[in-house]
């Protein structure tokens, strides 16, 4: 059973990016973490390390304005806890307005997370970790 500290992890984690504490926001990485973003990103990855993976987040705003980030569902699945997440952004250069519904699934190990993957498609996200 689980004592809920990786779900309280990914939710001060989510907190961290909401606030721009980027600090807290990239202590949540292991040190070795690994980052694969959604196949159509336009930055395929996967990108590896906590460095490369801080790298990766700190380029969105410059592609994006951004609103706050809304976790909608957050669950445990052993060693994983799944968030699906609202993300409104508007393009920097274009100006297109856009939410972005993605679901992240994040192995954590040691009260860190190791990996990290996201999805477009909520349903192939659950089918990954064999709900689907």
């Amino acid at each position: 059973m689980s004592d809920g500290k990786n779900l309280d992890l990914i939710r001060s984690w989510f907190d961290a990016w909401n606030n721009a504490d980027m600090e807290t926001f990239a202590q949540a990485f292991d040190s070795d973490a690994e980052l694969v973003p959604d196949p159509s990103w336009m930055e395929v990855g996967p990108f590896r390390g906590r460095e490369a993976i801080m790298g990766w987040f700190q380029g969105l705003p410059g592609s994006w304005e951004a609103q706050e980030v809304v976790l909608t569902e957050l669950f445990e699945l052993g060693d994983k806890v799944i968030a699906r997440l609202d993300w409104e952004v508007r393009g920097r250069a274009s100006g297109i307005e856009m939410k972005l519904d993605a679901t992240s699934v994040n192995t954590i190990r040691n009260a860190q997370i190791v990996r990290q993957q996201y999805y477009f498609d909520h349903a192939e996200a659950l089918k990954a970790v064999g709900l689907g």
